[in-house]
C-alpha cells in the first residue's frame, strides 16, 4: 500500500508532496519554511501510519533551488528527515543559493509573519545533501517498500531541476517545470531550450497520468504537452532570452484553497 498527498502552502502557493510506502516516506520539497516543514512532518506521520503503523524512515527531495521549494529543508531534518536527496548542483550552489535568496526574500513583500519565522543567517539553511545524479548518471533510484521511485536531474527553469516519478502508480512531481494557473517562471537562470527538452522527456513517461506541478492543481498529458507548444514558440521567436510566458489553468472548478492537502493515491 502506498499513499501519496499533495500540500499547497503560502507563501507562494508552492505544492509539496508525501509519498509514504511501507518502510520509508518521501517528501517532496519542504516548502518556503518552518511552517510548512512541520506540517509536512506531521502529515507524513499520519499516512505512516495508515500504511504499517508508523516508524517509517523520513526521507527528502528537493525539486530545485528556488526559496519557496527549499527553505523549509533544514527545520524539516530538525524534524527528523533523514537523507536529503537532491541535484549535484543544488548541493555545489546550496550555500550561496541560500545566501542571495534569503536576503531577497527578507527584504520582499512576503507577508512579515512569515519572514519573522526566517532565520537571520543563510547558513541556518544549509543542509547536507545527498546527490542523486552521482556516478551512476542523472538518475537515482529510492525504494520506500512497495513503491520505487525515480529521481531525473533535468534542466531549463532553474539550473538545479529534478522531477520524481512514480513509474508503478503514473504520477509525476515535476518541480516548476511544470506550472499551472500561473504563468510558468522563466528568470535568468532559466534555459528555454533545455525546459522544452525536460518536457519531452516527462512526455516519454508513457505511464504518467498525473503530473504535479510546482504551483497549481495536478494537470494532465495534455496540459505538459500545450506548455511545451508554448515554449517552443517563444524558444523559436527570442531564443533562451528571459521571457514572460502565459498562464494555463486546467479546466473545471479544482479546490484552490490555500492551504490545502489533497490525496492522488
Amino acid at each position: 500500500m502506498t499513499r501519496v498527498n499533495v500540500l499547497t502552502f503560502s507563501p507562494a502557493e508552492v505544492n509539496c508532496g508525501i509519498i509514504a510506502g511501507r518502510d520509508r516516506i518521501l517528501l517532496v520539497d519542504a516548502g518556503p519554511g518552518p511552517t510548512a516543514a512541520a506540517r509536512m512532518v506531521d502529515s507524513a506521520g499520519r499516512l505512516g501510519e495508515e500504511i504499517d503503523g508508523g516508524g517509517q524512515e523520513l526521507d527528502l527531495v528537493i525539486t530545485h533551488d528556488h526559496w519557496d521549494h527549499f527553505f523549509g529543508a533544514a527545520p524539516a531534518v530538525a524534524a527528523g528527515v533523514s537523507t536529503v536527496h537532491a541535484s549535484s548542483a543544488f548541493s555545489a550552489d546550496q550555500e550561496a543559493t541560500s545566501w542571495i535568496a534569503l536576503d531577497a526574500v527578507r527584504g520582499g513583500e512576503a507577508p512579515a509573519d512569515y519572514r519573522s519565522e526566517l532565520p537571520s543567517d543563510p547558513a541556518e539553511l544549509v543542509v547536507d545533501v545527498s546527490p542523486v545524479d552521482g556516478d551512476d548518471g542523472a538518475m537515482g533510484h529510492l525504494d520506500l517498500g512497495g513503491c520505487p521511485v525515480e529521481f531525473h536531474v533535468l534542466g531549463g527553469h532553474s539550473t538545479a531541476d529534478l522531477v520524481v516519478r512514480l513509474p508503478e502508480l503514473g504520477i509525476v512531481f515535476t518541480g516548476d517545470l511544470v506550472e499551472e494557473a500561473d504563468p510558468p517562471q522563466a528568470g535568468a537562470d532559466s534555459s528555454l531550450s533545455e525546459w522544452a527538452a525536460s518536457l519531452r522527456i516527462l512526455l516519454s513517461f508513457t505511464e504518467a497520468k498525473v503530473l504535479v506541478p510546482g504551483h497549481g492543481v495536478p494537470v494532465d498529458r495534455d496540459f505538459v504537452a500545450r506548455q511545451l507548444d508554448d515554449i517552443e514558440g517563444l524558444r523559436a521567436d527570442q531564443g533562451d532570452t528571459e521571457v514572460a510566458l502565459p498562464a494555463r489553468a486546467m479546466p473545471g472548478d479544482p479546490d484552490r484553497a490555500v492551504p490545502r492537502e489533497i490525496r492522488l493515491a
